[in-house]
């Protein structure tokens, strides 16, 4: 109980003190929702500045617990700056995960659905409510697949029309108990209304490095590579959890 107070502590601090890109802290989560489970995580993302924009720096701070063998809850507040400008809040969300199906008793397939409401704190930003549909399969016993695909909708301030599209692809290899590398794909394809061409739209792949420290703390080393002109040419990440 004591640790929960302190994580909430530390959001509420966050809130107070605390997207330059959200999806430069964006994982490709996995579906599988354990009952009691608490977790609470840190990810960390930095653009060198490239092609004239000034290098920026995400910080991203979420809670999440599961109710059930089903159902998980998150929290979490997004912040950054760009070009040594002071570090700001510039988002905070809620999420809901629903997993349906149980890879024990699908040959290996766990699917979930999740909600999810993005309330921007920034000035003239758009709110944004999402639906996603993550999947994760065991092709074999060292392999895995992950997909997610989001459908959003943006609300208020110099919103766009139309539905957003986004999808995320992750293949890995165990290649210890602990380890897992592999490559990883973001794609935003904008909105319905404007799709729009390929270098208009953001694309990045890149390798991830996964694992254990310890049973309780996880840890993810990332690089995406933009491979169309809209995303910043690389962002370098590294997530940090620890769940009780």
């Amino acid at each position: 109980m004591r640790f929960k107070n302190i994580v909430g502590a530390a959001l509420a601090s966050a809130v107070l003190f605390g997207t330059a890109a959200a999806q430069s802290v964006s994982g490709v989560s996995g579906s599988d929702v354990k009952a009691g489970e608490d977790v609470v995580e840190y990810r960390f993302a930095f653009s060198p500045d490239n092609d004239g924009r000034e290098e920026s720096f995400t910080h991203r701070l979420h809670y999440q617990h599961g109710f059930d063998d089903s159902l998980r809850l998150r929290a979490l507040v997004l912040m950054g700056n760009k070009g040594g400008e002071a570090l700001e809040v510039q988002a905070v969300s809620a999420e809901a995960l629903y997993q349906f199906l149980e890879s024990e008793k699908t040959n290996g397939w766990d699917s979930a659905i999740r909600l999810d409401g993005i309330l921007s704190t920034i000035d003239g930003k758009p709110d944004r409510v999402r639906i996603g549909w993550h999947n994760a399969f065991e092709l074999s016993k060292a392999l895995e697949l992950r997909s997610v695909l989001l459908l959003g909708k943006e609300l208020g301030d110099n919103h766009r029309g139309g539905l957003s599209i986004e999808t995320r692809e992750e293949l890995t290899l165990k290649i210890h108990p602990k380890y897992r590398v592999g490559v990883q794909a973001f794609n935003n394809f904008n909105t319905t209304a404007h799709i729009g061409s390929f270098d208009e739209q953001r694309h990045q792949v890149g390798p991830i490095v996964k694992g254990k420290l310890t049973d309780q703390v996880k840890f993810e080393l990332s690089a995406l590579f933009g491979i169309s002109d809209d995303p910043t040419d690389v962002d370098f990440r590294f997530f940090l959890s620890y769940g009780f």
